[in-house]
């Protein structure tokens, strides 16, 4: 049976990767689902052991001597994205330093990009797409991998590998192998547990990376329930649902907030969605199976810019499902993304004011890049690797306009009394977020987010 180490790989900083995006949050940490997932997925068929470099704080040193008398044959690992350069260095170095291991590498940049990556001598194979059945097919053909679909290897390119449509085959990520005590939900009970309840998303905008593409294959919510039933017996008290659009299939969401009720009712838990996918109705069903924040995207204040971004949501929309979710006593934390072609501070300020109005509790704001997959990077695009994740405009400053946006919104003077009401409630949290907030508008570090 093949050895198999997979490794959230070591780090400078602390690094949150995820299929869809990697980001520095300092008040932020999740269970590493991707990784998790897989090792769950490949427990029959290989023998597995799992590290998270990043919440234990371990060097690649570190981790090679722990894993050195496990003599695994692969080492796996999830690529981030502005990282994707030392995430790649990281892995050939862990690899060398476990003599007979062999790389390899997943995400979304890989998937995208796998000829370039895998032409990288620190990677011996790239997983491209949805990753379980490709790597325990890899573990079962080692020595012929050019009969793997799903594979990029030494200039060689498999066929792709179908997306799969059954997802409630998979079992689900397994918690366990991890110390639930290193993460956290900002204001959010512990121990926290991660959840994908579909992979994919279909809207289109343009700036936007998306997990595994377009068409939404769902778990059931049977599967989901199932899924939380073990996830309690863990421990876990907090529950993310890490969805590209959570509540895109209404009906589904519906069934699932009916289960939740019955049989998880003390649990709480947080999703990413639309907020053009809200109602009154839809969000006192969330706020009742015990959600108890929503992070939806808003991107801009201006119509024209979200227009030209292909976002297909009006601000009136935005408005509507904010307010639904307010009414319904649910927290939102809104996204922004500044950068935008011509954009001034006084557009970001204008951002915002829009945040205020809509009644948002958080604001996170990124700057506008340009990665490969994307509309706006097709629009510019090729670029070499080197280039992927550039501003997507040569005229403003982002980094000036995300600090212009975050003081605006946080030095208001309801937001400081919310945020000192924070403190009293959750003091840890607290002085984590608004210690890390406080250096980054104040210039002391230069990109941070904070989810």
């Amino acid at each position: 049976m093949r050895r198999l180490l997979l490794v959230n790989l070591p780090h400078r900083e602390r690094l949150q990767r995820r299929w869809v995006a990697s980001y520095y949050a300092p008040n932020f940490l999740l269970p590493p689902l991707e990784i998790l997932a897989l090792a769950a997925a490949l427990r029959p068929h290989a023998e597995v052991r799992l590290v998270d470099a990043i919440a234990e704080g371990l060097d690649v040193a570190a981790v090679a001597r722990r894993f050195a008398d496990f003599d695994p044959d692969l080492v796996v690992a999830l690529a981030g994205f502005a990282v994707l350069d030392d995430d790649v260095r990281a892995l050939g170095a862990l690899r060398d330093a476990l003599p007979g291991s062999r790389s390899v590498i997943f995400g979304y940049l890989p998937s995208t990009e796998p000829a370039l990556i895998a032409a990288r001598p620190e990677v011996d194979f790239v997983l491209r797409g949805e990753p379980e059945a490709t790597l325990i097919d890899l573990c079962g053909s080692l020595a012929a991998p050019e009969s793997v679909a799903g594979l990029a290897f030494d200039g060689v390119l498999t066929p792709p590998r179908p997306r799969c449509r059954d997802l409630d085959r998979l079992p689900p990520p397994d918690h366990r192998l991890v110390d639930l005590r290193r993460y956290r939900e900002p204001f959010m009970p512990r121990p926290i547990g991660v959840l994908e309840s579909a992979r994919g998303c279909p809207f289109s905008c343009a700036f936007c990376v998306r997990a595994y593409g377009r068409e939404v294959v769902a778990h059931s919510p049977e599967w989901i329930l199932a899924a939380i039933d073990d996830l309690r017996s863990a421990g876990v008290q907090h529950l993310r649902f890490l969805d590209d659009t959570f509540t895109v299939d209404r009906g589904r969401v519906v069934a699932l907030c009916e289960g939740l009720r019955r049989r998880h009712p003390g649990l709480t838990w947080t999703a990413l969605t639309r907020a053009d996918r809200l109602d009154t109705a839809l969000a006192r069903e969330l706020a009742g199976s015990g959600c108890r924040r929503l992070y939806v995207g808003v991107e801009s204040a201006d119509p024209a810019v979200l227009a030209r971004w292909g976002k297909g949501e009006s601000l009136e929309q935005i408005a509507a499902g904010c307010a639904a979710a307010r009414a319904a006593g649910i927290e939102l934390s809104g996204f922004f993304v500044v950068g935008a072609e011509g954009e001034t501070p006084a557009d970001a300020r204008r951002s915002a004011d829009l945040a205020t109005r809509l009644g948002l509790d958080f604001v996170i704001v990124t700057r506008l890049q340009l990665w490969p997959g994307t509309g706006l990077y097709a629009d510019r695009g090729p670029l070499p690797p080197e280039r992927w994740g550039i501003d997507a405009a040569d005229d403003v400053d982002p980094f000036a306009l995300e600090r212009a946006v975050y003081r605006r919104f946080y030095l208001r003077p309801r937001q400081v009394a919310r945020s000192l009401r924070r403190v009293a409630r959750h003091p840890r949290d607290a002085a984590v977020g608004l210690g890390g907030l406080g250096r980054y508008v104040a210039g002391a570090v230069r990109h941070r987010d904070f989810i």
